[in-house]
């Protein structure tokens, strides 16, 4: 084995050796204890010359790291879920064929593809804050943290809540050693869970401004393209916003195929808890905090950002529309009806035009 390799494996090594240690803290920012040469400054955002993230998150066990921008190059490590690793360039594999054919660089050391690395900031808030007596719409800022059943590390572990995803924020409270937490409300069973403040910034009124108000309702549409995984927004005649989507995964069984037609964004909501079970058949999944929620079907098929891969242009979803969180907040912003920042569902029979085909 190369020295390189070697050195590779001893730090993403010493990288899980850290895990169960993560798991006791309060907050689950892992990227300010591993190894330098892999995670770098966790306070930077962006590199300023490839515009990538400073941080990647991986969100699935078993990707690859490997010594070029190509799966079948040389294999050095398994990486495992939030591994987090420092993005030092990305990479194109012409030769790639899937529609993704994004690598990232990592440390200088090797090649993972981008389908599931989630680029992710590492920023603490202040916590002098107060909650509007309805509650506000909050966003996790950090790659990880831990969510309690109450304002203690050692009570009951309920989730773990991902960078990007969004949560309705229902109050601030202190516990006896200072720490300020917020209290989240989980819309899927309708309790609560406590989070470190610092994890998580307040979205402002401002940032919630509707996109365009004032274009005609009739002169918005939005068209997705299935086969070319894309959507096209359009005021009147002109392309205003396109994103790479992940659309419903078809299998020979029948799968989750996002259905065509015509459709209306009706009901929006700014932050949802979804989740399906398992069966024989399909995998199934718990996803609290789903950012940015553009509902155009009566039985929940919709538009929303996705934390949980990176692999857009490439069918993912069990009917949704999946995008990055920011293309989802474009579109949730943008489309009728127009959510009130004080709300956190929202429904209107006037919504914005959806073709989908």
């Amino acid at each position: 084995m190369s020295t390189n390799k070697l050195n590779l494996l001893e730090y993403l090594q010493s990288q899980r050796s850290r895990r169960n240690f993560l798991q006791s803290c309060v907050m689950g920012m892992a990227g300010l204890m591993l190894p330098k040469s892999l995670v770098g400054n966790p306070s930077a955002k962006f590199y300023k010359d490839s515009g990538d993230h400073l941080l990647g998150r991986v969100t699935r066990t078993g990707q690859m790291l490997f010594k070029q921008p190509d799966a079948e190059s040389k294999a050095l490590v398994k990486l495992s879920m939030d591994d987090l690793l420092r993005i030092t360039g990305r990479r194109i594999n012409e030769n790639e064929s899937s529609p993704n054919r994004v690598w990232y660089q990592i440390s200088g050391k090797g090649f993972v593809h981008s389908r599931y690395i989630q680029p992710v900031d590492n920023h603490e808030n202040k916590t002098n804050t107060r909650i509007p007596e309805n509650g506000c719409l909050g966003e996790i800022t950090v790659p990880f943290v831990d969510a309690f059943r109450q304002m203690d590390k050692n009570s009951p572990l309920i989730y773990r809540l991902y960078y990007a995803s969004t949560y309705w924020v229902v109050g601030r409270e202190e516990d006896g050693l200072g720490i300020v937490w917020y209290k989240l409300l989980d819309d899927r069973h309708y309790n609560h869970f406590y989070v470190p403040a610092v994890s998580l910034r307040l979205v402002p009124a401002s940032e919630l401004f509707p996109i365009s108000p004032k274009v005609p309702r009739e002169e918005k549409r939005i068209e997705v393209d299935l086969g070319a995984q894309t959507m096209k927004a359009y005021e009147d005649d002109n392309v205003v916003y396109m994103a790479q989507i992940s659309s419903g995964v078809r299998t020979r069984e029948g799968g989750f195929s996002t259905p065509t037609g015509y459709y209306r964004t009706t009901r929006k909501r700014p932050c949802r808890h979804m989740a399906y079970p398992s069966d024989e058949t399909y995998t199934g999944f718990d996803l609290p905090g789903v950012p940015w929620v553009s509902y155009f079907t009566s039985n929940g098929v919709a538009f929303h950002g996705a934390y949980w891969h990176n692999d857009f242009g490439v069918p993912h979803s069990h009917g949704c529309i999946n995008l990055t969180p920011e293309a989802a907040k474009w579109v949730y912003l943008w489309t009728t009806p127009a959510v009130p920042p004080k709300e956190y569902i929202y429904s209107d029979n006037h919504g914005t035009r959806v073709i989908i085909y």
